[in-house]
């Protein structure tokens, strides 16, 4: 319901404020500032928000458009490569893990023996 709500009526937000706000994110994104679910939840928002500023009675410029879907893209190429690294330091935290119990169980046979 509230969904609809926020999608009735003028904005006052304009494309420029969400290109700043879009690069603003993205590169906390890629600093790892802010959780990537939280990201991901503030690009949905900003989406919704750039339709309605696209939709408003006056017209965008082409130019104006194109860099407010080039910064939601920013975005969401921050977060997903932040996603990616994540996976990666996890992926190796469990290597690093799997190796030193290896470990352990080699040096408890040989003590065994």
């Amino acid at each position: 319901m509230e969904d609809r709500d926020d999608l009735d009526g003028a904005t006052q937000t304009t494309a420029g404020g969400l290109i700043r706000l879009t690069s603003v994110i993205a590169g906390l994104a890629r600093e790892g500032a802010i959780d990537t679910r939280f990201g991901a939840k503030l690009f949905k928002r900003i989406d919704k928000e750039a339709r309605r500023v696209a939709n408003c009675a006056v017209r965008l410029e082409e130019a104006e458009q194109a860099a407010l879907v080039g910064a939601l893209g920013e975005l969401d190429l921050a977060l997903r490569q932040r996603d990616a690294a994540s996976l990666v330091e996890a992926n190796a935290r469990l290597r690093e893990s799997e190796v030193a119990s290896a470990k352990r169980r080699k040096s408890k046979k040989d003590s065994d023996a």
